[in-house]
């Protein structure tokens, strides 16, 4: 009878005990994620055709749209930092980080990074 007893008090511990909090960093990267995945879908989309002589027009157009994404991104970005404070020098590589599994084609993109959420 104890052993049922102590087995169903370990049983409703375990379940007891709630998911950890995402950290600071994962937030940063997740809303970093969030704000600039647009734009570097679309950088990705005009590098390609930028190799493509026949859609010089296209080109233009996509042009401008990086132009409104980047805005659109650096005014999520501000609310990021309001949130959460400009990172710091040793907090990049962290963030980086954390980027390479969310978003992983962001993660190498050091220098928006900085850019955006950077001192």
């Amino acid at each position: 009878m104890r052993l049922l007893f102590f087995t169903f008090l370990l049983f409703c511990l375990a379940c007891d005990n709630p998911k950890p909090a995402s950290s600071r960093i994962d937030k940063i990267a997740q809303a970093f994620c969030e704000c600039t995945g647009p734009l570097v879908a679309l950088n990705q989309e005009a590098a390609n055709l930028a190799s493509d002589t026949t859609a010089q027009a296209n080109f233009q157009e996509k042009l401008k749209q990086i132009q409104e994404a980047y805005n659109n991104a650096k005014e999520c970005s501000g609310t990021v930092v309001a949130q959460y404070g400009q990172l710091k020098k040793e907090e990049f590589p962290l963030v980086e980080k954390a980027l390479a599994g969310k978003c992983p084609d962001l993660a190498t993109q050091r220098d928006l990074l900085r850019e955006m959420l950077g001192e």
